[in-house]
């Protein structure tokens, strides 16, 4: 009787790579704060780097109950990743020295991804990109870049394929502005830095005409592109005719936004205006 008891069920033999696989599909923080704590065989499994290799926080903006445990929980994720991580995702928290934190130990990164950050990591985009040669794909939606990060992904990120820069209608001052140049700026870096793109988003972005030739003047591979509330272009015919000639999948500045993951339309916050606010 002791013995049919102290032997284990027989699910539990199952392959660590099975169990690997069963429990990734658990969020970091299930994962941490219950799984690894089941039995002795999942605690070993969660101490393998391999379980860490992409770290998906994502959530829904409602941080009442976890608040800001997650910058913790994130950088015990990393730890456990032993410079292994190739994917990371940030949703509705993080700040400079939580991606300064990422830079310094995930050197085979492959993709990042940050959401609704705002103006909170822009700073520190401009260093962690120098410390991300393997990069392939970065995403940013309502999370801000300045020129000088755009230059820094052209000089250190040679593989970069990916570029999702998508924001609200609301974020930042340029959308304000006379200037044309001031609204091609970030338009104009990526076409002068990011040559190599096969996907570009740029939904929300400022840039005008000009800045929409430039990018198909210097982006020759682009195989997708996102113009969605990019207001101030207005296709022409010839713009049209080489878009719809050279690139495969294209989404027009009138398309719907139906079926996105984040509202683009009306995005405001108070993290939005406190950072906006700050000097």
């Amino acid at each position: 009787m002791n013995t049919a008891m102290a032997k284990e069920p027989p699910w539990m033999e199952l392959q660590e790579g099975i169990w690997e696989n069963i429990l990734q599909r658990l969020g970091v923080i299930e994962i941490l704060k219950t799984a690894r704590k089941v039995c002795r065989k999942w605690r070993q499994i969660c101490k393998e780097p391999s379980m860490w290799r992409v770290i998906n926080m994502r959530n829904n903006g409602n941080l009442t109950e976890i608040g800001y445990q997650l910058e913790k929980i994130c950088r015990r994720a990393v730890d456990r990743s032993r410079g292994e991580l190739i994917d990371i995702n940030l949703q509705y928290f993080g700040n400079d020295k939580l991606v300064q934190y990422i830079a310094e130990r995930s050197g085979k990164l492959k993709r990042l991804s940050i959401a609704c950050c705002y103006f909170k990591v822009c700073e520190s985009l401009v260093e962690a990109v120098q410390k991300f040669p393997l990069l392939e794909e970065l995403s940013l939606t309502h999370t801000a870049i300045t020129i000088e990060g755009i230059e820094a992904l052209g000089h250190s990120c040679p593989r970069l394929k990916s570029f999702e820069f998508n924001k609200s209608l609301y974020m930042g001052s340029v959308d304000d502005s006379d200037n044309e140049d001031e609204r091609n700026e970030e338009a104009l870096a990526i076409a002068k830095n990011l040559r190599t793109l096969h996907h570009l988003h740029l939904i929300g972005n400022s840039m005008t005409n000009k800045g929409l030739q430039a990018i198909l003047d210097s982006c020759p591979h682009l195989v997708s592109l996102d113009l969605r509330l990019c207001k101030y272009v207005s296709l022409n015919k010839v713009l049209s005719s080489r878009i719809s000639r050279n690139i495969k999948d294209v989404k027009l500045p009138h398309e719907s936004l139906e079926g996105l993951e984040f509202s683009f339309e009306a995005c405001w916050d108070e993290d939005l205006s406190d950072s906006m606010s700050d000097d």
